[in-house]
């Protein structure tokens, strides 16, 4: 005998026998000896005693169909099929109208969800196809009820919801020097490791590029200057052992020998060895400028994915007070000052500036001039942004002036909402970590909620129980993200899970990733 009954949504409810009536009668009216209720509950109770006691709706309409077609009224079986294949396209037909607009190219809010996909392209259509199919299949499957009720009722938004069967992280600090040295694999491209600024320059861009592939959110540098610095010296290097062939003069007592600042200077005056010297600076400053430019330029062109979606890039820096790191920032900043094309102001990376006293703040800061510098880009271009490491929470025990990785004890952030720094589970850093999900709640739509209450106090009281409530199913939903997120393979993140994520260069391809993803965050 039928019990309950599983719905398509995944829901467990009680057999009802009046819905199997009513589907039954619909049919019959649609034909001409009308309804008959003696055969509909004869056929309902044969059903609800030779049932299961667990059937599907499907499994359910089934057994109606059969008991139809074996008794006096097979015309009425005829019109409860066509009944259930009415119904079937129904269900449909929310995913036919969002499938339709988004081949007629309509500028809604299914097509504008994300701001950085050309939906109308090909690669975009495939993207949202892909995307509003996978949603339900994610409220029906994998949300708790509580948690499929909050996004329904529009106090939960779980953002990337289309990303979340694929088991992929948000967003990730790269480890740039552990590329830069090392080179590496990922799928099917390989680098190799660099040796001059230019070729620094394209590893930084391939290796956000190749990471988006693998992640549904942002991409970051957390160091910028400190990881392309040493390939300022190799390119000056360069440069110094092109000027000997020219002059036939030694100077390699030059190539690791101080240099207060590389700048651009005329060469008028100079003779001999000093011009030498100085050509070999000028050089190299334009091929970091012109390194600079094609950074930018790559970002915001190169597509790292279907839609025709640039990386979600952010770069940080500020901090690097060597000549070859001030070499970084200052013609990065020069190069974003001028803009990209015509002159446009460049989407990404987001430029985020490290702003630390006895470093780049008072006028007697060694990096003061950019810092200023960062200032007058920052009125005509948005970018950079500014990050304050002398906030208590921003400070970290370890940070040295004099120790030349002490960018691995500085806060890096992500240009979209992520900062991490604190690690419950290994070092307290922000380098080779990131954001596994994050979600938002919709707080406005609570204090709406609450507006109706006359009295103040009980008005607050009941905004602040019913916020309460909302965190909770957020962190119980995010905690269930991360657990299922957990159960992915190393494999699967070929770059992420080699180079990236602190700790998973212990890992093998077939182990999960639940041993290192801990040292990530939450988001609400």
């Amino acid at each position: 005998m039928i019990q309950t009954v599983l719905k398509r949504d995944g829901r467990i409810v009680g057999y009802n026998e009046e819905k199997i009536k009513a589907a039954i009668r619909k049919a019959m009216l649609q034909t001409d000896l009308g309804e008959d209720e003696a055969l509909i509950q004869k056929i309902t109770d044969r059903i609800g005693v030779t049932g299961r006691e667990q059937m599907t709706v499907e499994e359910i309409q089934d057994k109606v169909e059969l008991e139809l077609m074996k008794s006096p009224r097979k015309e009425v079986a005829k019109r409860y099929i066509a009944y259930r294949d009415k119904r079937s396209i129904a269900r449909r037909a929310k995913t036919r109208d969002i499938f339709l607009e988004i081949i007629e190219a309509k500028n809604n809010d299914i097509t504008r969800e994300n701001a950085n996909m050309n939906t109308d392209s090909p690669a975009g259509m495939m993207m949202k196809f892909a995307s509003e199919t996978t949603k339900p299949f994610v409220d029906d499957y994998l949300l708790t009820p509580e948690a499929r009720d909050a996004v329904r009722h529009g106090y939960l938004h779980i953002h990337d919801k289309d990303y979340y069967p694929t088991k992929s992280l948000t967003c990730v600090q790269h480890p740039l020097e552990k590329i830069l040295k090392n080179g590496f694999i990922a799928g099917h491209g390989e680098s190799r490791p660099a040796k001059r600024i230019e070729t620094a320059s394209v590893i930084a861009c391939i290796s956000l590029e190749t990471a988006q592939n693998e992640m549904h959110g942002g991409q970051a540098i957390p160091a910028f200057d400190f990881y392309l610095a040493p390939f300022v010296r190799s390119s000056f290097i360069e440069e110094l052992k092109k000027a000997e062939a020219v002059t036939g003069e030694d100077l390699s007592d030059v190539y690791e020998a101080r240099i207060d600042d590389f700048e651009k200077k005329p060469l008028d005056g100079l003779k001999g060895r000093e011009r030498a010297i100085q050509h070999a600076i000028n050089c190299t400053v334009s091929r970091v400028h012109q390194s600079m430019e094609a950074f930018i330029h790559n970002m915001n062109t190169i597509h790292s994915r279907g839609g025709n979606q640039v990386v979600f890039s952010s770069i940080n820096y500020g901090t690097d007070t060597s000549a070859e790191g001030r070499c970084v920032i200052r013609e990065l900043l020069k190069s974003t000052y001028e803009g990209v094309g015509n002159g446009a102001t460049a989407i990404f990376p987001i430029q985020i500036w490290k702003k630390k006293s006895g470093v780049n703040y008072k006028p007697e800061d060694p990096n003061y001039d950019l810092y200023q510098l960062a200032c007058k880009v920052t009125a005509r271009r948005f970018f950079p942004n500014f990050v304050n490491l002398d906030a208590t929470f921003n400070h970290h025990e370890l940070w040295k002036a004099d120790d030349p990785r002490r960018y691995m004890h500085e806060v890096a952030t992500m240009g979209c909402r992520t900062r991490v720094f604190e690690n419950r589970y290994g070092e307290k850093t922000s380098v080779g970590r990131g954001n596994l999900s994050f979600s938002t709640i919709n707080i406005v739509r609570i204090a709406i909620e609450c507006m109706a209450i006359q009295d103040k106090d009980e008005r607050i009281e009941r905004f602040f129980s019913k916020l309460d409530e909302v965190l909770e199913i957020t962190a119980r939903q995010l905690c269930d993200r991360f657990n299922f997120q957990k159960t992915a393979l190393v494999k699967q993140f070929p770059l992420l899970m080699s180079r990236l994520w602190n700790g998973s260069e212990n890992l093998d391809p077939n182990q999960t990733i639940e041993s290192v993803i801990n040292q990530g965050t939450l988001g609400i």
